[in-house]
């Protein structure tokens, strides 16, 4: 990725709830990341095209002149590989590299110039798609994401396969990987499921002072306890090393900025953006942080618009006060 200033773009993923509520559609939501303060727009086809993954050129040139009419970058295609779509059988590598292929055809069409896939493309097919990608014009790119981190072996195979491509194969770092506290709405489930006041404090106190889970285990926990506490443990207590970022950057065509939750101080007490925003203005990264709000997962009670907007202003004040 070329030096520059880094870019504040979103994935309409964000607007899961709008969009499944029929609340907004396709080109509400993009209009809803306009009037929010984002540049450019990356989706998930999946879930954004009802015809998917046989998508017709009408729906495919409809998207981008929406995209067009608001004046938003298209940012990243991100397909979906389903090896489980058949109910007979998983789909082999031929079939998972056809619709890689088919993938990168409809990002071109749409006008983006990347496409986004999954590590189950498998390194083999990752090096395969490359001339592919060449004859297109389009660059592809794996999500490094919970639980995979920059040292996973596979990862290994795919920055060498990276680093041989020109630029067109690189990856999509999640920035979950640096995870390294539950998030608010995950700790209000627990509540409401009925984690005990006292317990729940003194679990979360042991994540925080990074004590191994045999002594949280030791606390006299319940079912329900002991549940939320592996979940906690096992998602948040190991995180990447944040000084892990830089290096990452040489591969990554943008940057997966996820979060949950943000109160009204817009600070995000779980993932350390007041570290990463800096690194991200030293190294010069000219990329797109892309907005991916998830408190959907563990809630329906947010507002996704104003979820957004504290992140946004939450990313930019870091980074322009680093």
């Amino acid at each position: 990725m070329e030096n520059g200033k880094l870019k504040f773009g979103i994935s309409l993923y964000s607007f899961s709830d709008s969009f499944y509520t029929r609340e907004l559609d396709i080109e509400g939501c993009i209009r809803r990341a306009k009037e929010l303060g984002y540049t450019g727009v990356t989706l998930v086809a999946a879930q954004s095209a009802r015809e998917y993954p046989f998508i017709s050129d009408e729906w495919l040139y409809r998207l981008r002149d929406i995209m067009e009419k608001y004046e938003m970058e298209p940012v990243c295609w991100e397909g979906y590989l389903d090896i489980g779509m058949r109910s007979d059988r998983d789909m082999n590598q031929e079939e998972l590299a056809e619709y890689t292929r088919n993938d990168i055809v409809y990002a071109k069409k749409a006008g983006f110039p990347m496409m986004k896939t999954q590590h189950s493309i498998t390194p083999q097919n990752f090096e395969a798609m490359l001339p592919f990608c060449e004859k297109m014009d389009i660059k592809l790119n794996i999500e490094m994401h919970y639980p995979h981190h920059p040292h996973v072996p596979v990862w290994l195979e795919y920055f060498k396969i990276m680093e041989k491509s020109g630029g067109y194969l690189g990856a999509c770092p999640d920035l979950s990987i640096f995870q390294k506290y539950p998030h608010q709405l995950h700790i209000d489930q627990a509540v409401e499921a009925g984690f005990r006041e006292d317990k729940l404090e003194a679990v979360l106190s042991m994540i925080r002072n990074k004590k191994p889970m045999e002594e949280a285990e030791a606390l006299g926990l319940n079912d329900v306890e002991k549940r939320f506490t592996d979940e906690f443990y096992h998602k948040f207590s190991n995180p990447s090393d944040i000084k892990e970022l830089a290096p990452l950057l040489k591969y990554a065509q943008m940057l997966h900025g996820k979060f949950y939750y943000l109160g009204e101080d817009e600070y995000d007490p779980c993932i350390p953006y007041e570290e990463i925003m800096p690194i991200l203005k030293t190294e010069q990264y000219g990329g797109y942080l892309i907005a991916e709000y998830e408190g959907h997962h563990f809630s329906i009670r947010e507002n996704e618009s104003q979820q957004l907007e504290r992140y946004s202003k939450m990313t930019k004040k870091l980074y322009e006060n680093a």
